[in-house]
């Protein structure tokens, strides 16, 4: 089995018949005429905005990835296009295709070796996840009675993203001090072991610089700020009556952003699910919480697409 479930369109598939069957358990009983009545009695310029805020997380998200390159840097808007195709490849496919797709468009339209390239992704995705994290434990801290009842009582998540938050910066600062003692140390032959031990080394420069670290931190808070907004503007574009859309929608997404390591939000279920597990809890009704299911999933993804797929077919 686990062998079967290793092969990627297995695991596609696997994913594709669960996500099926939670949406279908979510939508069953639903009245689609009343979910649909709900998206209408919301607002359509906040769907505009969030809309609009969202398409410029996207662009913070790939002007993260510029900083994170060595000066002399290539062109911004050239680094931003191919970021926008990685984004949408990252919709579409597995195991963060996309990224593998962003450092082989930085070689060859960049020019941007590949160990380089590799080393600015890498540490641009951890301190995007490293911030979120925090927002993560910030949003429980915010709506602690609410997790509670969600959660258990018992249970303490916050303890878990910490210690998660921990462990990520423990192998981070260990690639650091690795990289420092490979820079002088003759490449392997073995082309792989090469590429990691350049990986390695391009890593300890970048996390050895306190300047680098602080402008990424910044930028990567302005992006989880950013996607915090826009995602709270949806909840008023949904319809649904919540007694606080800035703590709900940023439960929700912290939800989401969980489910995705299993179901990625390309098929819906986990945005939908987190919605109808969180809003509930924020004095919204069950028909209210599939509004803004819908919603989400149309904020998370139509400006990835038309700004993605545009740059992806002017390269071919």
């Amino acid at each position: 089995m686990r062998e079967l479930l290793s092969k990627p369109s297995t695991r596609i598939l696997v994913q594709l018949i669960v996500s099926a069957l939670i949406l279908w358990a979510l939508f069953k009983d639903a009245q689609l005429d009343a979910v649909w009545q709900t998206i209408k009695g919301g607002s359509l310029w906040m769907l505009l905005a969030a809309l609009l805020v969202k398409a410029t997380g996207l662009l913070v998200h790939e002007t993260r990835l510029w900083l994170a390159l060595p000066s002399p840097r290539p062109p911004l808007p050239r680094v931003i296009s191919l970021g926008l195709v990685a984004g949408v490849l990252n919709l579409a496919l597995p195991a963060r295709a996309g990224d593998v797709a962003a450092i082989a468009m930085l070689d060859r339209e960049c020019d941007v070796p590949v160990p380089v390239g590799t080393a600015a992704v890498g540490v641009t995705s951890f301190l995007e996840a490293a911030l979120f994290a925090f927002f993560l434990m910030a949003v429980i801290g915010m709506g602690a009675a609410q997790w509670a009842d969600i959660v258990g009582g018992g249970q303490n998540p916050a303890l878990w993203i910490g210690l998660a938050l921990l462990s990520g910066c423990i192998v981070l600062a260990s690639m650091g001090i690795l990289g420092r003692w490979l820079r002088d140390k003759p490449l392997p032959t073995s082309r792989v072991l090469a590429l990691a031990q350049q990986t390695l080394i391009e890593t300890a420069q970048m996390v050895g610089s306190g300047r680098y670290l602080m402008i990424q931190s910044a930028a990567a808070a302005v992006q989880v700020v950013v996607v915090v907004v826009a995602f709270s503007l949806a909840m008023a574009a949904s319809g649904a009556g919540v007694d606080d859309p800035v703590t709900a929608a940023s439960m929700v997404l912290a939800v989401s952003s969980l489910a995705s390591f299993v179901l990625p939000p390309t098929m819906a279920a986990g945005p939908a699910a987190a919605s109808s597990l969180v809003l509930t809890h924020f004095g919204a009704d069950p028909t209210g919480a599939l509004a803004y299911a819908t919603v989400y999933w149309v904020v998370a993804h139509l400006p990835a697409v038309s700004m993605g797929l545009p740059a992806l077919f002017a390269r071919r």
